[in-house]
């Protein structure tokens, strides 16, 4: 069965799976040679890359679209039917970081590929990899289910437009868990060093501000989402990814995090700043006031990361 045919049910349901069994699937790898492990950590990075290479999802339509001239901000009647709900109503949410931001996943994928690569050739990662192959499995196979459910079916009115935002959150979650592996494998072995799993905070910390663009993005294509709910949702993903970048900075000491949300953070600020009037005069009216905040709200929550994060860099 192709990736791009799962029915939200199935992927729900595989989603529920994977982060249920995950302390399962833990002991039972604690007792499974390094050299397994290694495999297993191999095959979990492939099926991710295989998965993220799957056209169709909305941001690969987007992509498309803007290249051939559908979505143009700068043209206001141009055609956007191309990815249907998407297209229309992207101009609806307060959380849609420009363009620019998204060159992170360069450094993400090179960075997590040279780690492979590494723990593979060489004995320098084998502290961490008992703790962290687990939940780096499984944040292979959520974001694999997020490529398999952000797609034009899922969007529109009912609960499974929520779906792929529920698959990040779940990414997200078992990158933190890979992060604390990591921790604790540099407190009981300093031999290990732990910048090795950089890429790995990158991408926790992008892919907890996607969480928060993507559930946004989820309410706006529901056409019958109300501007004021609009606003209440953006407002608060604001403050929750502000939240998150300082406290996950401190609790974790992982100024990393809290320079990726900072940065993502700043990309929505921008994106306000460039955004499409919503195509209702009755929403815009409250949404263009709303996005004014939201460009403030954004870009004092991403100084306040970027502060924590360089405060706990130099202690």
């Amino acid at each position: 069965m192709s990736l791009r045919n799962l029915s939200p049910p199935l992927v729900t349901l595989a989603g529920v799976a994977t982060m249920a069994g995950l302390p399962a699937v833990d002991a039972i790898l604690s007792t499974t040679s390094l050299a397994a492990l290694k495999f297993i950590n191999t095959a979990a990075f492939a099926l991710n890359v295989g998965a993220v290479s799957v056209p169709g999802r909305l941001d690969g339509q987007q992509d498309d679209e803007m290249r051939k001239g559908e979505i143009n901000p700068s043209k206001p009647n141009a055609n956007e039917t191309a990815s249907g709900v998407y297209g229309r109503n992207r101009c609806r949410t307060l959380v849609d970081p420009s363009g620019w931001a998204f060159a992170i996943w360069g450094p993400i994928y090179l960075g997590e590929t040279a780690f492979i690569a590494t723990q593979l050739l060489s004995s320098h990662a084998d502290a961490v990899i008992p703790g962290m192959t687990a939940p780096f499995v499984a944040a292979n196979l959520m974001q694999s289910l997020w490529c398999a459910s952000f797609r034009p079916s899922y969007l529109g009115g009912g609960m499974k437009k929520y779906i792929s935002a529920g698959m990040l959150a779940g990414t997200a979650y078992s990158l933190s868990l890979v992060l604390e592996a990591g921790n604790a494998a540099a407190a009981a072995n300093p031999a290990f060093h732990a910048w090795m799993l950089t890429p790995f905070v990158i991408h926790f910390g992008w892919v907890s501000a996607a969480t928060l663009v993507n559930l946004n993005g989820s309410l706006a294509s529901d056409s019958t989402s109300s501007p004021l709910a609009l606003t209440a949702l953006g407002h608060s993903s604001a403050l929750a990814a502000t939240a998150l970048g300082v406290g996950v900075t401190v609790a974790m000491s992982a100024p990393v995090y809290g320079m990726t949300l900072a940065w993502a953070l700043a990309a929505c600020a921008d994106g306000m700043k460039k955004r499409k009037a919503a195509h209702s005069e009755h929403d815009e009216k409250i949404l263009g006031a709303a996005a004014n905040v939201q460009r403030k709200l954004c870009l004092a929550g991403s100084f306040a990361c970027l502060s924590t994060a360089l405060y706990t860099a130099l202690l």
